[in-house]
């Protein structure tokens, strides 16, 4: 892992007494090594007791003392320094010290050594933590254009959105932005709004000030950001951009999965969730058609956690028999459509992991498998299991896929079943039927088999074997019928309830299904 870069601290306008955080006390751990291999260079001259924390012998724990002790940097030394060393070196020493001395002079002095030197590259974290630390009211036009100016001349796309967003952290910086825009070069302007999105929502915890597209352009920039500077961000902060850049990322932004990754493994494995992180990190992998980082991860979670079962059963599904990007699960020989012609299976589709049902077309009937198949590619109807995908197996049989979450149907009615439960499926049951007939589709029967109920306990038709297309009055007047008569089923499998009398005599004089719909409505409520 990369070593982490200490965040910035200021430990000005607080009372000499506050006790230090520790994080202040890790970061300023990291500015007295740097005084001590720069004293020279720096003339610092300190007493007995600051040698002992320039040395690491004593730690910091006064936040008067290392107040005292940074202030001993002479603004008149840096810039001796600065102007005699070579301009690598020199840059090297000013990035040290604007780390913790908020001195505008000081930043543009780095910029100008860095622009002479090589590797401007290396210059980002410094300068992000020593933006954050200056007051940009004091900052004069002529400085601030300098300063915005070398920017663009130094540092490159993917420099440039760290850089800005240690300026927007000072909030005099945004009180300057939101004033006026004008000064910011184009190459600037535009990341401004993408990143103060991301700095609120994943830096702060705060709400979205602008649309959710800007927040996917802000989380795009923040996870092309360099390892170091990410590491740098809190656990929380971390969590966050995990959680929005799989939300962020797209087909085009897989260049963004590297960040992903690095993120993941900088989550420790005492964090409860990690396990839950890195399985959507793994279905993410999946649907970008990366199955290949998907099982790394999968392998890694199973020796990590050995207790949790979800990645061992999910490198069962990638190992199984496959139709396509669908898993075939090992069930039963013998499960047909309700005509009895063609093969019935449970799936996974891989690219999302989630539960499907396959039908696998019999040559003998292949009209009838078509037929259906064409109905569902057309039909878009709340309560019907859409079409996902459809082709030919390797032994030449049609087959296609439709959503199938929940569980088989008349079992459900066997079990625990209340009230409300039963009286929502037949509400489900009426809505599903009423709508295939407006739309022409004429269903032979309303058997059990036919249907299965979702996780959340919605009804959803699976099977529309021997559905036909006919006119909609006819549809209507059958469909009644299959409506009553799937009622009269459900309601007399009751073991735990009693069906309301009013329900029942409702599905017997029902006149339509519109009808027979508000009966079952107002009962439920």
């Amino acid at each position: 892992m990369l070593s982490r870069t200490p965040q910035p601290v200021d430990l000005k306008g607080q009372d000499v007494d506050e006790p230090l955080t520790p994080q202040e006390v890790a970061a300023l751990r990291e500015h007295f090594r740097f005084l001590r291999e720069n004293r020279k260079q720096l003339r610092l001259k300190v007493n007995a007791a600051e040698d002992l924390l320039l040395n690491g012998v004593r730690e910091p724990t006064h936040r008067g003392v290392c107040q005292h002790l940074l202030g001993k940097v002479e603004r008149g030394a840096v810039l001796s320094a600065a102007e005699r060393l070579e301009p690598a070196a020199a840059a090297k020493l000013l990035a040290g010290v604007i780390r913790f001395s908020a001195n505008i002079e000081y930043v543009l002095l780095f910029l100008e050594k860095i622009k002479l030197s090589s590797s401007p590259a290396e210059a980002t974290a410094a300068l992000s933590q020593g933006l954050q630390r200056i007051d940009f009211d004091k900052v004069s036009a002529t400085q601030m254009r300098r300063v915005l100016s070398l920017f663009t001349e130094l540092f490159d796309e993917r420099q440039r959105p760290a850089l800005l967003l240690g300026m927007l952290e000072s909030q005099s910086f945004r009180h300057a932005f939101d004033s006026s825009i004008s000064n910011l070069p184009e190459t600037l302007a535009h990341l401004v709004l993408p990143l103060r999105a991301a700095q609120a929502v994943i830096l702060h915890g705060k709400t979205n000030p602008f649309d959710s597209e800007t927040l996917r352009e802000g989380v795009h920039l923040l996870l092309d950001l360099e390892d170091n500077i990410l590491l740098r961000y809190s656990l929380e902060v971390r969590q966050r951009l995990f959680r929005l850049g799989l939300e962020a990322c797209c087909a085009p932004a897989h260049r963004l999965h590297r960040g992903l990754r690095m993120l993941l493994r900088s989550f420790p494995t005492s964090d409860r969730h990690k396990g839950k992180r890195a399985l959507a990190l793994a279905r993410h992998f999946l649907a970008a058609d990366q199955e290949a980082e998907a099982r790394k991860i999968l392998q890694v979670l199973a020796g990590e956690y050995p207790d949790f079962s979800t990645p061992l059963r999910w490198q069962g599904f990638l190992d199984a028999e496959r139709l396509g990007e669908v898993a075939l699960l090992d069930e039963p020989a013998g499960s047909k459509d309700a005509l009895g012609h063609h093969e019935r299976r449970a799936g996974i589709d891989l690219k999302t992991l989630r539960a499907v049902r396959i039908q696998i077309g019999n040559p003998e009937h292949a009209e009838s498998h078509e037929a259906t198949a064409r109905l569902l590619d057309e039909l878009c109807i709340p309560g019907v299991a859409p079409l996902l995908a459809s082709g030919t197996a390797p032994a030449g049989e049609p087959y296609f896929v439709l959503a199938g979450p929940g569980q088989e149907l008349e079992p459900a009615l066997l079990g625990d079943l209340e009230a409300g439960d039963a009286l929502r499926l037949c509400r489900n049951a009426v809505e599903i039927l009423a709508a295939l007939a407006a739309a022409g589709i004429q269903l032979p029967d309303a058997s059990m088999p036919r249907f299965a109920r979702e996780t959340r306990g919605a009804l959803l038709l699976t099977d529309l074997a021997g559905a036909k297309r006919v006119e909609v009055e006819a549809a209507a007047s059958l469909h009644l019928k299959l409506a009553q008569e799937f009622c009269r089923f459900v309601l007399g499998k009751a073991r735990r309830y009693i069906a309301p009398r009013d329900v029942v005599e409702a599905v017997s004089v029902a006149r339509s299904c519109a009808e027979l719909a508000r009966s079952f409505a107002r009962s439920e409520s």
